[in-house]
């Protein structure tokens, strides 16, 4: 759980790194651009070039039926300086007036929605509101007297409504004046720039006609636009429950996306990354690579992974510089490793290998001959060589493994998978698996933090393999952009990718632009290159095997320590075949064909489902849907019941819980059978909230005598609800009760038959032993150590002599304990023997061997302080310094005063002394 724990926190430090890194990079981008005044003019409808008038007539239907009649057209440039960018609109006027909408080609046009619409209204005190859509944070600059108001809804025709909602709520008096209104628009463009300027948001450029954005006017658009698309795209997944069936793509949609897409493109080309620019993205995400990496690393060896790590990614910069590659960059990914990046769509599958083998192989040759110098005593290094040149070769080496996106990976996809999406997706997935794996099973938290980090990224994989499939295209051939781009977004107007948002359409269109620009390997070069690739990767073990021949001989000691004994149990028989599960979503979509008991059951399903996943308002929409059906059932019909405890679990306020569990408690008193399960299961969750004891171990009581009338003596919920049980009888003052219920927990147990070697069994051996350590907890918890050491020792007799794996955590808790008992009364006879089985059972344990556990080290020093054991005790004060030096400057969970707590600790006695005698060896001051 500890590993699981701390691969979950270096994961979000890692991404929270990176996702500062890439707002830091928007945030440059932003500083970078240049802008302008705005002017803007009517002109004809004719005087608008065909292609934009294509796209503003898509619109024109739409609005008509709404009560929308045509005005006139405008044009006007852009706040931003982009070479030949005009914006073309038309103006509608709503026949009642009040409300004109502004038609314009979008910047980000969404499946079916090729134009921006901008619904105004302008009221005779001179204000003025703008309804826009899911459109806000390309908007990100207001004027005086024009409110913006985007509700982010699923369509456009819900933000008419929001804002027709507003108009007739107002008291405010309509300017319905349409030559006003068109004053007041044309005015806005002409007092842009002014206001921008006088809020401090733009600032005027020296020696120039042009303004730039402030560090803070930046950084807060850039906040804004990151949430605000978020918001975007969650309403546009929503889009269909609302409002139906799609819209058709319509003839422009193409058209527009592709002149949207060019148009990003052409502005992220007016602003190219700076040399200066390049070096404050290398210096910044170095700083930070030392920052993130040395908390999992140590401070001391995090410089020589960054200095490693830069000349690997040296060594492709320079390949790429060798094969022509534009707009290189290094920068370093926070904790995790670095990037070199480069533009070369063309690039041909050989120089691909030399840019992607660049990287490790130099770095593994110098390395190998550096340290066989030094080795040989032809050459001296300083004394921290051996640690940079063992980091060299195991970080480039590692690199050359075949796994996604190592180089290796890259080398296979590019020679091998390029041909196929699916098996490039696949491959990566495995691979993604396969690094987890190898990093649970060598205890690397970085390996665990990288794969996890690289699974993030298949969505967009997958994503990316469902478009590369659907373009249509000669693999063969290469594509030039042009071409490319019409056959990606041609691809994107399939109704599959209908819910991609703009953003999502066109990370995907850059990500598989260099794809069809490029030409795929042909089998002679797939050969040549697998040669090349296998000699890279397999000669460095070949050459260290010939130099170093014992190593072979110790291969097999090593692979050793990571492998645990197995259970001894018999083969379980084959498990009867289960029929798949019900899909409930599709279920569901069937509504209108179902009877109201189908439909009952298809939303307790999905809610279910949805609870399962901690999906809580789904969960809570289904629970809901399933309650107004099952509300007109009899009072005892369990499927009125099943919705009322989905909507017990699913509700967010705990009184709405309680209100829910209390009416099953009512509507089935005197429960019999499996209605005896859901009284039980109620009362134990509103035992949780009460805070009378007396009520609270009534609850319990009832809920432990309702499921030892239905289910086994060793079902695991009623072991923990009479757990619970005897905890709040301790609590109420009652410790004789509470020692009952923990003696009732034993002796309910059947014995387990004797040469049986069933898993059920088993797991009865596992239930006994963990039941009697509950209750010599609770003994030496009331000063009866005498008593716990004698239940210890029926433990220990128990405990088999061959520990497998099911039997690890057991054993070392019996020997934890029986340690304990021994400090706890004082006596020291037989501590020194108890300890060396403690320690040992814990060092037995898969990656324990050599780890120093803070906890084990206080045990360690209690021991020794107990048994006045001088060199015991140097033992675990070098131990707590070297588990301190491992972890961040927190203070340790060990370090940490007591809480009040509703349930007594039986533990308290042994968490107090460890905090005393961490405090006493200055292991809980910051490390």
């Amino acid at each position: 759980m500890g590993m699981l724990l701390n691969t979950a926190l270096a994961l979000v430090l890692a991404v929270a790194a990176l996702v500062a890194l890439m707002l830091a990079l928007a945030v440059r981008r932003l500083l970078r651009l240049r802008w302008k005044a705005m002017q803007g003019r009517a002109v004809s409808r004719e005087a608008v070039p065909a292609a934009e008038r294509q796209v503003l007539d898509s619109a024109a239907p739409e609005l008509e039926a709404l009560g929308f009649v045509y005005r006139c057209s405008g044009t006007s440039d852009t706040l931003l300086v982009a070479p030949d960018k005009q914006v073309f609109y038309d103006l509608y006027q709503h026949v009642s007036g009040h409300t004109h909408a502004v038609v314009c080609p979008s910047t980000t046009p969404e499946y079916g929605q090729p134009c921006l619409i901008q619904l105004i209204t302008c009221f005779q005190d001179g204000s003025n509101w703008v309804t826009l859509n899911r459109y806000r944070h390309h908007s990100p600059f207001g004027l005086p007297h024009w409110q913006m108001f985007d509700g982010y809804l699923p369509s456009w025709q819900q933000a008419w409504q929001r804002h027709l909602a507003r108009v007739q709520a107002t008291d405010k008096p309509v300017c319905t004046d349409g030559v006003e209104v068109c004053q007041r628009f044309f005015r806005s463009f002409e007092q842009m720039m002014p206001s921008l300027v006088q809020q401090g948001l733009m600032q005027p450029i020296a020696h120039s006609r042009h303004h730039g954005l402030g560090w803070r006017a930046a950084w807060r658009i850039v906040i804004q636009a990151t949430w605000s698309q978020w918001r975007a795209a969650w309403a546009l997944r929503h889009a269909a429950p609302e409002t139906g069936e799609p819209a058709p793509a319509g003839a422009g949609q193409l058209d527009a996306e592709l002149r949207a897409y060019q148009e990003l493109r052409t502005v992220q080309r007016a602003s190219p990354v700076s040399v200066r620019g390049k070096w404050w993205l290398f210096w910044v995400s170095a700083v930070l690579f030392l920052l993130v990496g040395g908390l999992w690393l140590s401070w001391s060896f995090v410089p020589i992974v960054l200095a490693v790590v830069a000349l690997h990614e040296g060594g492709h910069y320079l390949a790429m510089r060798l094969t022509g590659y534009a707009n290189l960059s290094v920068f370093f990914l926070p904790g995790l490793g670095g990037l070199a990046t480069g533009e070369k769509p063309t690039a041909t599958p050989f120089e691909k290998l030399l840019v992607y083998l660049a990287g490790p192989v130099p770095g593994i040759l110098l390395a190998g001959a550096v340290y066989w110098a030094s080795a040989a005593g032809q050459w001296a290094g300083p004394p921290w060589l051996t640690e940079l040149l063992l980091a060299s070769l195991f970080i480039n080496y590692f690199n050359l493994l075949p796994f996604m996106p190592l180089d290796g990976g890259r080398v296979l996809e590019t020679l091998v998978f390029a041909r196929y999406p699916r098996l490039r997706f696949g491959f990566a997935a495995v691979c993604c698996g396969l690094l987890f794996a190898l990093g649970m099973l060598v205890d690397d938290l970085l390996l665990r933090v990288f794969a996890l980090v690289l699974g993030l990224a298949l969505p967009h994989q997958w994503r990316l393999m469902r478009l590369d499939q659907a373009v249509l295209r000669d693999r063969a051939e290469a594509l030039d952009e042009p071409q490319a781009l019409r056959a990606i977004f041609s691809a994107l107007q399939l109704e599959r990718f209908r819910g991609w948002s703009f953003a999502r359409r066109s990370a995907a269109a850059t990500a598989l632009l260099p794809e069809l620009q490029g030409r795929r390997a042909r089998p002679g070069e797939t050969v040549a290159g697998l040669l090349i690739y296998g000699v890279c990767l397999l000669g460095p073990p070949a050459m260290l095997l010939w130099a170093y021949p014992q190593l072979s001989a110790v291969m097999p000691f090593v692979t050793s320590a990571y492998s645990v004994t197995p259970d001894e149990v018999d083969a379980e028989p084959a498990p009867l075949p289960v029929a798949a599960p019900t899909d409930w979503k599709v279920r569901l979509a069937q509504s209108a064909s179902l009877s109201p008991p189908e439909l009952l059951q298809a939303n307790l399903g999905a809610g279910q489902e949805a609870s399962a996943t901690e999906d809580y308002e789904a969960a809570q929409r289904h629970y809901m849907a399933a309650w107004a059906i099952a509300k007109t059932l009899p009072v005892r019909d369990l499927r009125r019941i099943e919705a009322l405890q989905g909507l017990a679990t699913a509700v967010d306020q705990n009184s709405e819980s309680q209100g829910y569990l209390k009416q099953i408690v009512a509507e089935l008193e005197s429960p019999q059978g499996p209605e005896r399960l859901h009284v039980a299961q109620a009362k134990e969750q509103l035992s949780y909230a009460e805070n009378d004891p007396a009520l609270e171990v009534a609850l319990l009581q009832d809920a432990a005598r309702l499921r030892a009338l239905v289910g086994p003596a060793h079902d695991a919920t009623l072991q923990l609800t009479r757990l619970s049980l005897a905890r709040a009888l301790d609590a109420q003052g009652d410790p004789p009760a509470a020692e009952r219920v923990l003696q009732q927990r034993i002796d309910s147990l059947p014995a387990p038959a004797a040469g049986v070697r069933t898993r059920e069994s088993l797991g009865l051996h596992l239930q006994r032993v963990n039941h009697r350590l509950d209750l010599a907890w609770f003994l030496l918890a009331h000063g009866r150590a005498a008593d716990a050491q004698n239940l210890l020792a029926q433990v220990q007799a128990e405990l088999p002599e061959k520990v497998s794996v099911s039997w690890l955590m057991p054993v070392q808790q019996t020997h934890e304990a029986r340690v304990w008992a021994q400090l706890l009364s004082g006596q020291t006879t037989g501590l020194a023997a108890s300890w060396a089985a403690y320690d040992a059972a814990l060092a037995s344990g898969p990656g324990s061997a050599g780890r120093k556990l803070l906890f084990h080290e206080a045990d360690r020093a209690l021991v020794a302080q107990a048994l006045q054991d001088a060199r015991l005790l140097t033992s675990a004060k070098n131990g707590i310094l070297e588990s301190r030096a491992k972890m961040s400057k927190v203070t340790p969970m060990l370090c940490q005063p007591p809480t009040g707590m509703a349930q007594p600790n039986w533990r308290q006695q042994q968490q107090d002394a460890r905090r005393r005698v961490l405090t006493e060896l200055g292991a809980c001051l910051p490390a």
